[in-house]
């Protein structure tokens, strides 16, 4: 099974602004256009009103006629427009101006009215609506201050990826066609206020609008059910951005060639990945075991090995790609698979050992399971469940194995991008033997339980871990020392130390007695509040003194000196 990392291109081809433009309407432009007529009523008939009134004769209180001039009339126009008639100025109206005053007050009237009633059917259009939109996403992806990952396609697996990310408070903005899941975006229960539009990441202007260019940009995930688009996203990020990872989802193998030529970090096919941890777990069901678990986000329990699946035969029933898929890798693991339609009748299962529901359609596969486990139950059962539809009935049945696109491609995907540091542990894993795997695991079953551990990198400087940095410029630190509990030293912290990188190599579990380094990363499994714990000894001298000589040290400057001179005498 190769899950190897795929080289990144480093540098562009030819340097080109990233696009940001999509083709919409800017909102103030489609608002003025849309307001053109009603200001020009609105301006001719004040205009029309404050002529009028200054043509007609008035008089004065003492009886003198007199005539408003054009600046008194505009005046009046004004006042009594926006007020109604807050006065008569500068003398009291006569008949014929207060006749021509109440109509130009119904004109005026009229004229708001209509005014009013356009600016409300802008509001409702659905193209103001889309500017709007798009105005107010562009503004938010412009003001992110911390790193983010491009989510392009807001599916299951994209909506997994999403809300895993949201819950290690990590950023990301999304992209998505349909406008149904970009709704589902702001109605899902998120920490953050995550970016999201509605458009075709098929677009190089749309993944410039949604940050491809932002520096702040540390990844594109292209998550689409729709291999073309995918595609068209791992071309776009590897010729404007090709220094940040892509990671793809793809089925179709002739796409799948033509995107492998762009170079992105990885390409997830989930139906062939599936057939290769089959065979995994035929062969070395202790390291499937192990990468399964590492991978679980859900804080699931370690799950059950299955040895012995490799001594019978196989059968595979759904003659689609997906089934010959599967067949294809069992045989290529030294098994022999009977790969059969889903309507032909079920063979002799007495001496089969692993039977895959494969089929297209989830009912087929359900009833075809509940047939195997009627006639041997011993059978291991795989299942594919293309929708979440009829997860009760699977979880009812207790298969052993389902298989779900998308939940398989949010696991790698997220083993990827939370800690990159944690997938090339899962590349060296593969390449170990069964009793590595064991060992590890056991270690983590020992310190921390049967739960899914917590996974997380620690890198030894300034940032990270100050006080070890100023330890190590005149003192020894091995990678046992750490582990000690900063309450009682006598104490293991819940934690295993599964990798050590250090200037571009690996060291894998490297025991207790490692010496560290300034700019050392660790790869540490664990429960939460180990981590907790650790990071006392990292930030804080006193805590760390303790953990490696077991002296305490005062914690305040004023403590440390009484105590030095204590010593002293």
């Amino acid at each position: 099974m190769n899950l190897r990392t795929r080289r990144v291109r480093m540098g562009r081809r030819k340097v080109v602004p990233i696009p940001t433009g999509v083709p919409t309407t800017d909102a103030v432009f489609l608002l003025l256009r849309r307001m053109r007529a009603p200001f020009v009523v609105l301006i001719v008939t004040f205009t029309v009103s404050m002529i009028g009134l200054s043509l007609i004769p008035g008089r004065t209180a003492d009886g003198k006629p007199y005539k408003y001039t054009l600046f008194d009339a505009f005046y009046q126009v004004t006042m009594t427009v926006t007020t109604v008639g807050y006065t008569e100025a500068p003398h009291p109206f006569t008949y014929a101006q207060r006749m021509w005053m109440t109509a130009s007050i119904f004109m005026l009237v009229v004229c708001w009215a209509y005014t009013i009633g356009v600016i409300f059917s802008i509001m409702q259009d659905s193209a103001f609506q889309q500017a709007l939109g798009t105005q107010r996403f562009r503004r938010k992806v412009k003001g992110m201050r911390e790193p983010f990952e491009l989510v392009v396609g807001y599916g299951a697996a994209g909506q997994a990826v999403g809300s895993e990310l949201d819950r290690r408070r990590r950023r990301f903005v999304v992209v998505e066609r349909e406008q149904e899941r970009v709704e589902a975006v702001w109605t899902d229960e998120l920490h953050a206020d995550v970016p999201a539009h509605g458009g075709d990441g098929k677009f190089p202007a749309t993944l410039g609008l949604a940050g491809l260019g932002h520096p702040m940009c540390e990844a594109v995930l292209a998550l689409t059910d729709d291999d073309e688009a995918n595609l068209a996203v791992v071309m776009s990020a590897a010729l404007l951005r090709p220094e940040i990872p892509c990671i793809a989802r793809c089925v179709d193998k002739d796409v799948q060639a033509r995107m492998e030529e762009f170079a992105p970090t990885a390409i997830i096919n989930p139906d062939d990945r599936y057939g290769g941890y089959l065979a995994l777990q035929l062969h070395q069901p202790g390291t499937h075991q192990l990468i399964w678990w590492l991978m679980d986000n859900d804080e699931e329990n370690l799950p059950a090995p299955h040895p012995g699946l490799d001594a019978g035969t196989w059968v595979v029933s759904g003659d689609c790609d997906f089934g010959r898929m599967v067949a294809a890798d069992l045989r290529g693991a030294g098994l022999e698979v009977d790969l059969i339609g889903e309507k032909d009748p079920l063979p002799v299962l007495d001496d089969v050992v692993g039977f895959v529901a494969a089929s297209a359609n989830d009912l087929t596969n359900l009833a075809l399971a509940e047939q195997v486990l009627a006639a041997n139950a011993d059978v291991f059962l795989c299942v594919r469940q293309r929708t979440e539809a009829y997860r009760a009935l699977v979880s009812a049945m207790e298969i052993d194995s389902v298989y779900i696109s998308t939940e398989l491609v949010a696991r790698e995907v997220l083993a990827r991008v939370l800690a990159p540091t944690f997938w090339q542990y899962i590349e060296h894993v593969l390449q170990q033997d069964e009793g590595y795997a064991l060992a590890v695991r056991d270690e983590i079953v020992a310190y921390c339980g049967r739960r899914a551990p917590e996974k997380e990198v620690v890198t030894l400087d300034k940032e990270g871990a100050p006080a070890v940095v100023d330890w190590l410029a005149d003192k020894d630190l091995t990678i046992g020392d750490l582990l000690h509990h900063p309450l009682n030293r006598e104490e293991h912290l819940e934690l295993v130390v599964l990798m050590l990188a250090r200037e571009g190599a690996e060291i894998l579990s490297p025991p207790p007695g490692t010496p560290l380094r300034v700019g050392d990363k660790i790869l540490l499994a664990g429960a939460s509040h180990g981590f907790s714990d650790l990071r006392a000894a990292l930030f804080y001298p006193a805590t760390l003194e303790y953990v490696v000589t077991g002296s305490h040290v005062p914690t305040t400057w004023l403590w440390r000196k009484l105590g030095r001179r204590q010593g002293a005498a």
